[in-house]
Order: C-alpha cells, then structure tokens, then sequence
C-alpha cells in the first residue's frame, strides 16, 4: 500500500485549441488577443500557453453583457 498523498490540483489549465473549442473563439483569435494584450489572461509554462479556468470565468464576468438579463 503506497502511504504517499494524493495531489488533486486545484486548478484547470487548458490549452488554446482546448479553450477555443470550449468557448468557440477561434484559436487565432486568441492568439491575437495575446499579441495585443487583449482578451483572457494566460500563463506560460516553458513554451505552452495555458488559460487558467477559474481566471477565464473572471474575465468572461468582467466583460460587458447585452440584452435585457430579466426576461
């Protein structure tokens, strides 16, 4: 029996095709986001992008939101 901790993170890190398949934004978009210092916040690890979930949910509740939200 192996008495080592499990480590659950806590935290989901997706990758720009992955986010682009999650949010439908296409991944040059993102791209060009990070090129102009736009849209969600990412982190690099070494050469990889990754968008961090619970910061993208920020943003996306940062964002302005249209339309009438008590119909």
């Amino acid at each position: 029996m192996c008495n080592a901790p499990s480590i659950k993170p806590t935290r989901r890190y997706l990758n720009e095709r992955e986010l682009a398949e999650y949010t439908g934004i296409r991944v040059r978009t993102l791209q060009g986001w990070r090129l102009y210092g736009k849209g969600p916040p990412w982190v690099r690890f070494g050469g990889a992008v990754r968008y961090d979930m619970q910061a993208f949910e920020r943003w996306v509740a940062s964002q302005p939101h249209g339309g009438d939200e008590s119909a």
